[in-house]
């Protein structure tokens, strides 16, 4: 399940980073609007009220941060080592596995540090809910991308 998960983050930050790359003005990518449009989301999907969304959105931004900068390490390591993968010693090649299973730890620990902090600013069934709402994005976000190839010729975000 973190495999899966971990590839599709790593799936939608491309599109996100492919998109907002184009060089073409009309194709560029809305950030304001990207971020609008999940508040949106995970506001009614949670149904936060004013008081929870107050409370709530500061952490979950926080959260969204730390796990940003962490996706930024797998790909530089992705960049370093894949291309030339078979021209790696064994010693490289154990370095990389420790590197990339010390990404995942980092992973699992904010995800731990960050689950105690949405307890403690929402109700428990709202966190819960809070996980199939990013799941719900992501979807979304691949259902959008996917309708919007196929309306469009240049296939761009």
């Amino acid at each position: 399940m973190q495999k899966i998960k971990f590839i599709i983050i790593l799936l939608l930050t491309s599109i996100v980073f492919y998109s907002y790359g184009s060089n073409k003005p009309q194709n560029k990518f809305d950030y304001d609007k990207f971020k609008a449009e999940k508040i949106a989301f995970f506001t009614n999907a949670l149904e936060l009220t004013p008081d929870e969304a107050a409370v709530f959105w500061p952490v979950y931004n926080e959260y969204e941060k730390k796990k940003w900068e962490l996706s930024q390490e797998p790909r530089i390591m992705d960049e370093k080592f894949l291309k030339g993968i078979d021209k790696m010693t064994e010693e490289e090649c154990i370095e990389f596995t420790r590197k990339y299973s010390s990404f995942q730890q980092k992973d699992a620990d904010i995800n731990k540090e960050y689950n105690e902090k949405f307890l403690k600013v929402l109700p428990a069934r709202k966190v819960v809910k809070l996980y199939i709402t990013e799941i719900n994005f992501r979807e979304h976000l691949l259902r959008k991308y996917r309708d919007y190839g196929r309306f469009n010729n240049n296939n761009n975000f």
